[in-house]
């Protein structure tokens, strides 16, 4: 690959010492390879210092990864990269590729963690049981700046989509999964390469010249969204605000509710709600965090479980124009 300059981490560390944005690609994983070549092919990047033995390339605030193996069980990248380097991680995104059994192509941007699961249960596509890592404060740039190419001529037979938090690896700074879907044939994708490329340069601009992106007003609360199915239709429409900020998404099926005999509400559900929640603020200090529901998604008796739940949290339940309302100020 043609690259113009080459630089030692050493070097990037006195140009810069804020916390950085990690990009991780895999070299086993075919769209991964796909979206680090339409990223190197930018010359955008320099090339770095070797990390663990594994290549990489940067650029302002922003570093790239290449690491072998898959990305389910790369646990802790964040602090193994600041124990290399000295860098802090501000943010992790993991290059991608999606497997779903519809087959259809598809680019999609999500979150991770498995705070559905019981403690020590073996996490079957990695992360920590009962855990999730901050979301990305990127996540609803990302989304938005992908939903702009919805009609772009280089993936005319792709879907975009933001998906529900699943999966792993696990580690404490924040972190997405952009990903090419859904089947061999479209996951090296020449074109939904290119897309990501421009995604991620734009959506990183400031980061990429040395700076940091400009925060949304303090008004603008964190929404967080439970129910429905897993590509997270409300939250497709309500991150897709201009302005909006975005944290876990947990679909019914990472809600799990048992009702006993007694009428009491247990199961995994409250434990769910609670890592959610806590992940996001985490991911946006000092923020206020709103919920939206997908009503009709959970029986009545599980509703009211929710709200109680949240209520008893202090969090408040919004609909759409309530969440438009709040980024507007009004």
């Amino acid at each position: 690959m043609d690259l113009r300059h080459k630089a030692g981490l050493g070097e990037a560390r006195g140009r810069c010492m804020a916390a950085v944005v990690l990009m991780v690609a895999c070299e086993g994983d075919e769209a991964s390879a796909s979206m680090l070549k339409a990223l190197l092919d930018r010359h955008v990047f320099d090339e770095g210092a070797s990390v663990e033995g594994a290549p990489t390339y940067t650029k302002g605030r922003v570093r790239l990864w290449c690491r072998p193996g898959f990305h389910l069980d790369q646990d802790h990248l964040d602090q193994r990269w600041t124990e290399a380097t000295g860098e802090a991680v501000d943010d992790v995104l993991f290059l991608s590729k999606h497997a779903a059994a519809s087959g259809r192509p598809c680019l999609t941007v999500h979150p991770v963690g498995v705070p559905h699961l019981e403690p020590g249960e073996a996490p079957p596509y990695g992360g920590l049981s009962g855990q999730a890592p901050p979301p990305s404060p990127r996540l609803a740039a990302i989304w938005r700046a992908l939903r702009a190419h919805a009609t772009d001529a280089r993936i005319p037979e792709f879907e975009i989509s933001l998906e529900v938090t699943h999966h792993g690896p696990w580690q404490h700074a924040p972190a997405a999964f952009l990903e090419v879907g859904s089947t061999e044939a479209t996951w090296a994708h020449v074109g939904a390469a290119e897309v990501w490329a421009d995604v991620i340069l734009e959506v990183l601009r400031a980061e990429l010249d040395g700076q940091s992106s400009n925060k949304e007003g303090a008004h603008v609360p964190v929404l967080v969204t439970f129910g429905g199915g897993h590509y997270a239709p409300r939250a497709n429409a309500m991150a897709g605000e201009d302005g909006a900020l975005l944290g876990h998404m947990l679909a019914n099926h990472s809600l799990p509710f048992i009702r006993h005999d007694d009428e009491t509400v247990g199961g995994r559900w409250s434990n769910a709600v609670d890592a959610a929640i806590e992940a996001t603020l985490a991911a946006h200090p000092g923020r206020q965090v709103v919920v939206s529901l997908d009503r009709k998604s959970f029986r009545g008796w599980e509703r009211r479980a929710l709200f109680d739940h949240l209520e008893a949290r202090g969090v408040q339940v919004v609909d759409s124009a309530t969440h438009l309302a709040m980024l507007q100020g009004v």
